[in-house]
């Protein structure tokens, strides 16, 4: 997980995710399991972003908690995936889980990587500890360390407003959690260089709280003359 911006608290994320690092590692080790989070509309999502990628891509798992998803990637195509999270503990987890890759701990807001680094960066449930004005900073992140024509794939809880969460995985933590709403959303990563391809709105399972958001876009400067999104 990750704070995402300026606008967000991110020594309380960090604090909230270091206590829960152990637990929540081993309640959700990896995606697509029976009794995991994702629906298979969303998994669906990851699977398109996967696929758009070249073969041995350099992928950015963008609050990367405790490497879940990952693993997930692992199965789907030959990636050279590396991870960041805001929390030492979700690293600390994300490095025994995947012992070969590459972890950084930092805010998504001051990624410690050079322009064009990375062919994809998938962002999976890591800005919703973000007010809607601190996305801004987080997007011009991943434009920048995006490849020319580069992919990014978003998932997030689709609404307006904000909730307090007190308790989490056993542990008592402090952490505000942000709905965003999907257009704006897209909106914003317009604003920040990207074309957004396609996007899903997802009603509530009877285990969720809010609608599930996801947006796959592109860097815009890999469009060419003529080409047509595909929404």
């Amino acid at each position: 997980m990750n704070d995402g911006g300026p606008h967000s608290v991110p020594g309380a994320v960090a604090r909230a995710y270091d206590a829960v690092a152990q637990a929540y590692a081993a309640l959700i080790p990896t995606a697509g399991r029976d009794g995991d989070p994702e629906d298979e509309l969303d998994l669906a999502m990851v699977r398109r972003f996967a696929g758009s990628l070249p073969s041995g891509a350099a992928v950015l798992d963008a609050g990367c908690g405790a490497g879940r998803m990952i693993t997930y990637l692992d199965a789907l195509a030959p990636l050279a995936v590396e991870g960041c999270d805001i929390s030492v503990g979700m690293v600390r987890q994300a490095r025994k889980a995947h012992p070969q890759r590459q972890f950084a701990v930092t805010a998504m807001s001051s990624l410690p990587y050079g322009d064009r680094s990375f062919h994809g960066v998938l962002a999976w449930y890591s800005i919703i500890h973000t007010p809607p004005a601190g996305l801004p900073a987080v997007f011009a992140e991943f434009q920048r360390i995006l490849r020319p024509g580069g992919r990014l794939l978003l998932g997030f809880q689709a609404g307006t407003g904000s909730r307090q969460i007190t308790n989490a995985y056993g542990h008592d933590v402090e952490l505000t959690a942000y709905l965003h709403d999907i257009r704006e959303t897209a909106a914003l990563l317009e604003g920040a260089g990207f074309q957004v391809c396609e996007y899903l709105f997802r009603a509530p399972t009877a285990a969720e709280r809010s609608a599930q958001g996801f947006i796959r876009a592109r860097k815009a400067e890999e469009l060419t003359r003529g080409r047509k999104p595909v929404w």
